[in-house]
């Protein structure tokens, strides 16, 4: 058993424990295991028992001596989103009227598709969708990365060369750390994956968000249950529900159905009210709103009069450090790959050791107190098809051995806080727990915390969201005025809805955690993300908002959806005055 897990271990793999059990069974485990490593396309981070079973229907080991396959036991799957029936305002056109010509396609819907695959999340798929795949299926050669077969691995990035400055006294060693953790799910974590896991963790976010709209949104003080609806004095209504479907009609209108524990309403934005029209459009599955809206003359339909979303303080009241310090955000780092920025990393590390730059920029590297590290440190493995061929170290251990090295090059005065994203060794589910032991312990030497995803924390009384930002894109593809590349809009939309990723089935996975962890229940001082990287500072109600780059040039993903990465650049925070600026690494420093 040991030999085999090594085996995989070697090659970057997890394997799940049934699918150890399989190959346990096999007259010759290990070279059934050595065969099975042989036939995969790619290394994934995960092998799963299906993906065993797949392989062994190829030909290739079509002949391989088999055994009665064993019973095992499965893992409880997760229940399926229930479907809803739509209500039709109007009938359908005559078929003489329906044009059989595909509708040109939009940047969008291109996107839509490609980054599905990059995801392997299904999307819903329109007729549009196999044109788009065979544009896409094979990209231009000189797009492909390719690689020799007897190509040794990169060796680990070494460390740079530093020198001790004369007369470098940096301001933040003078001060001691005060972090504090407020909301966290490691350590936390309740779901097994059963339908009442579901069934409470849609029920705490239904009384959250409830409570936060009918407290502070006079518009709802009075708001009733659905059941009530029809013996309300008033034709004037107040609700407040979870949205269970959303669509255009056929003629344009915006049909929105909400539900709460007593009942479900059915509710309509008419295209002749553009206003409520553009914020119905806004309008997201699973999320929480409030309505005000007058019963239709038949009594069937709610006629939306204004959508309440949960939203911030007009003027968040920000908390501010009593000392002169900074807080830098240094996100997708993406070690591993072969688009690792080394010589701006580089830059960096020199920077922020007061090798590198003029009096004013080694002034704010000495007052940098906080380096906050918002997913996506390594690479990765099995993350999007072929990226084996964009790697340089193909061991998931030795992607992380190589950052804690480079970490061991960050100044001792300065403390590190470590979350994980899509591309890290931990559970695909958000919210997710932090790294394990295994792996915080390559960072061992170093005043590194490590926190789940997302995680609300304080340093010295500034309160930072730091998230690293999958849902961007269910965001982006959900929402019809918002862009990928543009993450600051689509942070206030959060802001503005008061929850990281309300959307169940989408691109990002969502663990049935008891307590909803994704909601913004606490409004910040700091909302931090990274993922799309790109590099941008905003302020939304006094809230500071930054979306922290990366240190990866363009992959061939991005390349295909014409998507060109904002790398290099670092976002800092002066924690005493609020304001933020950012260090630009992509150029040269001298």
């Amino acid at each position: 058993m040991k030999a085999i897990l090594k085996l995989f271990s070697e090659h970057g793999t997890f394997i799940q424990p049934e699918a150890v059990t399989y190959i346990s069974t096999r007259e010759h485990p290990k070279e059934f295991a050595s065969l099975l490593l042989e036939n995969l396309k790619e290394y994934p981070l995960v092998l799963t028992l299906d993906q065993i079973k797949a392989i062994e229907q190829t030909s290739l080991v079509k002949n391989l001596p088999t055994l009665e396959e064993p019973t095992i036991k499965q893992p409880i799957n997760e229940p399926q989103e229930i479907a809803t029936q739509d209500v039709i305002l109007s009938e359908k056109p005559p078929e003489s009227q329906i044009k059989t010509e595909k509708p040109p396609l939009d940047e969008k819907q291109k996107q839509k598709i490609i980054l599905s695959k990059m995801y392997s999340s299904p999307s819903p798929r329109d007729e549009n969708d196999e044109e788009i795949e065979e544009e896409y299926e094979d990209p231009d050669k000189d797009d492909q990365i390719t690689i020799n077969g007897e190509e040794t691995e990169k060796p680990l990035i070494r460390p740079v060369e530093l020198k001790k400055i004369k007369g470098w006294k940096p301001l933040a060693k003078e001060y001691a750390p005060e972090i504090k953790i407020i909301k966290d799910v490691t350590g936390n974590s309740t779901c097994e994956g059963t339908t009442q896991d579901f069934a409470k963790l849609f029920k705490n976010r239904y009384a959250i968000l409830h409570k936060i709209l009918q407290n502070q949104r006079r518009e709802l003080m009075n708001a009733l249950p659905i059941n009530r609806i029809k013996k309300s004095a008033t034709n004037d209504l107040q609700l407040i529900g979870i949205v269970k479907s959303v669509r255009t009609t056929n003629n344009g209108h915006r049909l929105i159905e909400i539900e709460d524990e007593t009942g479900e309403a059915p509710l309509i934005a008419l295209k002749t009210n553009p206003d409520i029209l553009q914020i119905a459009n806004e309008v997201v599955l699973d999320e929480i709103i409030g309505v005000n809206g007058k019963l239709s003359k038949n009594g069937d339909l709610i006629i939306i009069q204004n959508i309440i979303f949960p939203d911030i303080s007009i003027r968040h009241n920000k908390q501010k450090a009593e000392v002169p310090i900074c807080a830098a955000f240094l996100s997708d780092i993406h070690m591993g790959s072969k688009m690792f920025l080394e010589d701006q990393w580089h830059a960096f590390i020199k920077w922020i050791n007061g090798n590198l730059g003029n009096s004013r920029q080694k002034d704010v590297a000495g007052k940098v107190k906080y380096l906050v590290i918002p997913g996506d440190i390594v690479d990765g493995i099995g993350i999007y098809p072929n990226q084996e061929k964009e790697l340089s170290i193909k061991d998931i251990y030795r992607q992380y051995e190589a950052l804690a090295l480079q970490m061991q090059q960050i100044p001792d005065h300065i403390s590190i806080i470590i979350q994980p994203g899509n591309h890290d060794a931990v559970r695909p589910a958000e919210p997710q727990p932090a790294f394990a032991k295994e792996i915080q312990s390559l960072f061992s030497g170093k005043e590194v915390h490590f926190v789940g995803n997302p995680c609300y924390f304080s340093l010295h009384s500034v309160e930072v969201l730091s998230y690293h930002g999958q849902s961007l894109l269910d965001y982006a593809t959900n929402v019809q005025h918002l862009r990928y590349n543009e993450p600051i809009e689509i942070m206030k939309v959060m802001l503005k809805k008061r929850h990281l990723a309300p959307i169940y089935g989408g691109y990002t996975p969502l663990a049935p955690e008891h307590l909803d962890h994704m909601i913004i229940d606490k409004v910040p001082d700091i909302f931090v993300t990274g993922h799309v990287h790109l590099a941008a500072l905003d302020d939304y109600r006094g809230v500071t908002l930054i979306n922290a780059s990366s240190w990866q040039a363009q992959t061939t993903y991005q390349k295909m959806l014409n998507f060109v990465p904002d790398s290099a650049k670092l976002p800092i925070v002066d924690l005493k005055t609020g304001s933020a600026t950012t260090m630009d690494f992509s150029q040269q420093i001298t």
